[in-house]
């Protein structure tokens, strides 16, 4: 498994999802597509890998490329989540498992973990010989640190609080944007760090929220049937939210970052096609409940937080009203 080529293909996915010309991206960096997508011996050089990451900042005129790509990357995508998973119970076995599979994923950072008195300290310390490749570096440590916050929130199934979350590149003029992507405040530190209380490490990995990732792998294409009357942007929206549901329900606000434009523009948008979206956010939710319940084992619970419904019980109105049956008579009657 070519790790590099399957994060450069996920990083190339992002910018189609944010209307960024790809296919201009690639060639201005010295391959194709097809190359990237097709050939087993695909190899890319150090220099090359600089030159997307210029493009993909050039073209989205965004600095923080990097972290709004860490917060929709999924480690499922890189086929080795099932490794994590199947040799951890705890987070504290599942970061030992990551920072041993770092350096199939990059050369440019080495991850730390230092257990203090009440907290727990991950650090991705540059390594040297890289200074050639100040765009990569900055945006795959942003990355990092975004991948880190989210991907632990979505293995918990808990709302995972950093203590504090540090990035050398840190700009003063951004806290807000920080905090929308990272939802937690951010400073300037040597490091890219995250902190966050001790008692994390100890906490069990869910299971079935892995089931109900691979699932999302796996089906994609199948969950991506949106209403044909959805016009293009709401399309992509609707596909976005399919793609990142096991984070939580996400925010109008990280959405709107996400496709680089501000929340009032988005909902025009929306508008203009006669959507909104609380809309589509309803419309995602009805179509992962019904998957989820015909094709896991995840109980009512577990679906209802993913979900982002803050009771069970109000999860259990939504899909009676959907579908006119509770979620565990239409599991029994769909089998």
């Amino acid at each position: 498994m070519n790790y590099k080529q399957t994060m450069l293909q996920a990083l190339i996915a992002f910018c189609e999802d944010r209307g960024l010309d790809s296919t201009k991206i690639v060639s201005l960096s010295g391959f194709s597509i097809a190359q990237l997508m097709n050939s087993r011996q695909f190899e890319i050089t150090d220099q090359q890998i600089e030159n997307v990451w210029r493009n993909i900042v050039q073209l989205s005129k965004d600095q923080l490329i990097g972290l709004h790509f860490g917060a929709t990357m999924q480690l499922a995508a890189l086929n080795i989540v099932g490794q994590i998973i199947q040799t951890s119970c705890t987070v504290r076995d599942a970061l030992l498992q990551v920072r041993s599979l770092m350096h199939f994923v990059t050369d440019l950072y080495t991850m730390e973990i230092d257990l203090k008195h009440k907290t727990c300290v991950i650090e991705y310390h540059k390594n040297g010989g890289f200074d050639h490749l100040p765009t990569t570096q900055r945006q795959f440590g942003d990355f990092l640190i975004a991948f880190t916050i989210y991907e632990l929130k979505g293995l918990l199934l808990k709302n995972l609080s950093p203590t504090m979350v540090g990035l050398p590149n840190f700009q003063r003029e951004s806290s807000s944007a920080y905090e929308t992507i990272l939802r937690c405040s951010a400073r300037k530190s040597t490091h890219y760090t995250v902190e966050f209380p001790k008692e994390y490490l100890d906490f069990p990995i869910i299971t079935a929220n892995y089931e109900i990732q691979t699932l999302l792998i796996n089906r994609i294409n199948q969950l991506q049937n949106p209403n044909e009357l959805m016009g293009s942007l709401s399309k992509r929206i609707f596909n976005y939210l399919i793609a990142n549901s096991y984070l939580y329900s996400l925010s109008i606000e990280a959405v709107a970052g996400n496709f680089n434009v501000s929340v009032r523009t988005l909902q025009r948008k929306l508008k203009d096609e006669g959507a909104s979206y609380i809309q589509i956010v309803e419309e995602v939710r009805k179509s992962l409940a019904i998957h989820y319940m015909q094709n896991t084992t995840s109980s009512v619970k577990e679906i209802s937080i993913i979900l982002g419904y803050a009771e069970p019980s109000a999860f259990v109105r939504a899909f009676k009203k959907w579908t006119g049956e509770t979620p565990t008579g239409y599991r029994l009657s769909s089998h």
